[in-house]
């Protein structure tokens, strides 16, 4: 019985013995290549089986693996050994799908084609970024934004992966707006995410930071990232408004006011004729004014505060010009008017009766004209003639005076009354004056007088004065 139970010992130990020595008797060796890679490329390792079993061996490697983010191929995966030789596979392990960086750990089974022998080999792969980002991002903002007017933000977006992102979140945000969006990326797909932004009248001025985050939709990691500084700037805004009247007196406003947040240079230009700028009348003095082509141009400058305004009101008074030349006028016309001769009393000499020793006779006319737009009624011509000469009835033309008088120093005056003188109407009133004595050296023959009376109103007009000389070289004169 002892000798039953120490053959059976005996056994066992011998077939533990047989089974270790067969473990032992192949090595597998692995050597990494290419551990560390990018979620694009693919790890490499060399794998070494040597067999010490003393026989001829088939072995499978990674022949069974199977992983839904993961591919692993051994070339060749069928490895035959001989006895007492080592034989080396490339085993190659790479990402099918988008994988976060990190540490990944495989495990790959090599086994005997007659099950004799099989091991499980551990595997590191590193996955790590493309670089700073897995996702390219470029955040596309001006860096000075005026808040009243707001501005279009881009976020440029480059997927490096050579697969899909199935689970994006892009969050864009400040201090002063926030956008959340979600969405695929395919593969090496570049996009644009385009972002209205609009601000609250109480936004305050300054600088601000604005972020643009791409990340896995359950925010586990960052996919890519950008940041501007952006300003909210102060502005200057300047509204202006014109306003010409063309009306009686041409008048132009203009108005300059700044709604801004910072002060203004501000310059403003009016062209002006030359009759303008001779009338015109402003209510701020322009800086300068200067001739340009024919024309005259009025400039102003000065500087604007926020909340300043500043009227320029330049009056170019054409119709008070006008109206003071029309009363002028008018006044010019009625005085023409009142004080024109409206009937006129010419008297003339046409002929002269001479002896040797001077004047015995004269014909003379007198010439009525009513010159009026109007007939006057109840005219009286009257003429005087000088001591020396007289009239007779005989004397007197076709119109004869209504009366004649002789005054006691011997001048006679005539008189010629009428009913009246039509508009524009003429009378020739013509006699002879004759001198009983030669009349040597000078004559006068004074002015003859018309009377007439418009409403309650007396006029009398006065004709010429005639002078005539009896020298031999003295011509007749008529003064």
């Amino acid at each position: 019985m002892n000798k039953l139970l120490t053959l059976l010992i005996f056994a066992m130990f011998a077939f533990s013995v047989f089974v270790s020595a067969q473990s032992e008797g192949v090595e597998v060796e692995i050597n990494e290549i290419k551990g560390v890679i990018t979620a694009n490329d693919v790890a490499e390792y060399d794998l070494v089986i040597s067999n010490n079993m003393g026989k001829d061996m088939d072995f499978f490697v990674a022949k069974n693996f199977y992983s839904e983010k993961w591919r692993v191929a051994a070339d060749p995966y069928f490895v035959s050994t001989a006895s007492g030789f080592s034989r080396s596979t490339k085993l190659h392990i790479g990402p099918t799908g988008f994988l976060i960086p990190g540490d990944y750990k495989f495990v790959i089974n090599i086994e005997s084609r007659d099950k004799s022998y099989s091991k499980e080999i551990p595997v590191d792969v590193k996955v790590v970024p493309f670089g700073d980002e897995n996702v390219k991002t470029e955040l596309i903002v001006e860096d000075k934004i005026d808040p009243r007017l707001g501005s279009v933000a881009r976020v440029s977006l480059d997927n490096l992966y050579n697969f899909d992102i199935d689970n994006v979140k892009l969050e864009f945000n400040s201090e002063l707006f926030s956008f959340d969006r979600d969405f695929k990326l395919k593969a090496n797909e570049k996009r644009v995410e385009i972002f209205q932004l609009s601000f609250n009248e109480d936004a305050k001025l300054g600088e601000y930071k604005f972020n643009a985050v791409v990340k896995t939709r359950d925010g586990d990691y960052i996919l890519g990232r950008a940041v501007e500084e952006v300003i909210l700037s102060p502005y200057s805004e300047v509204t202006g408004k014109v306003f010409i009247s063309n009306k009686f007196n041409k008048k132009i406003l203009i108005t300059k006011e700044n709604t801004g947040t910072e002060e203004r240079k501000e310059q403003v230009k009016i062209e002006l004729s030359v009759i303008e700028n001779l009338l015109s009348r402003f209510n701020v003095q322009p800086d300068s004014i200067d001739k340009v082509d024919g024309k005259y141009l009025a400039e102003w400058k000065f500087l604007l505060e926020p909340g300043d305004r500043k009227d320029i009101v330049v009056t170019i008074p054409y119709g008070t010009y006008l109206l003071i030349l029309l009363v002028i006028s008018l006044l010019t016309y009625i005085t023409y008017y009142v004080t024109k001769r409206k009937v006129v009393l010419v008297k003339k000499v046409i002929n002269v009766t001479k002896d040797r020793e001077g004047i015995r006779g004269i014909k003379i006319i007198l010439h009525l004209k009513n010159k009026g737009n109007k007939a006057i009624e109840k005219i009286r011509v009257i003429d005087y003639l000088p001591s020396l000469v007289a009239a007779s009835s005989q004397d007197f033309g076709s119109m004869k005076p209504t009366r004649t008088q002789k005054s006691l120093d011997g001048r006679m005056r005539l008189v010629w009354d009428f009913d009246g003188l039509g508009r524009k109407e003429e009378r020739i009133l013509s006699y002879i004056a004759k001198s009983n004595l030669s009349i040597i050296g000078k004559l006068l023959l004074p002015e003859a007088v018309v009377e007439y009376q418009t409403g309650k109103k007396l006029y009398h007009v006065r004709s010429n004065k005639l002078t005539l000389l009896t020298k031999a070289s003295a011509k007749e004169k008529k003064s």
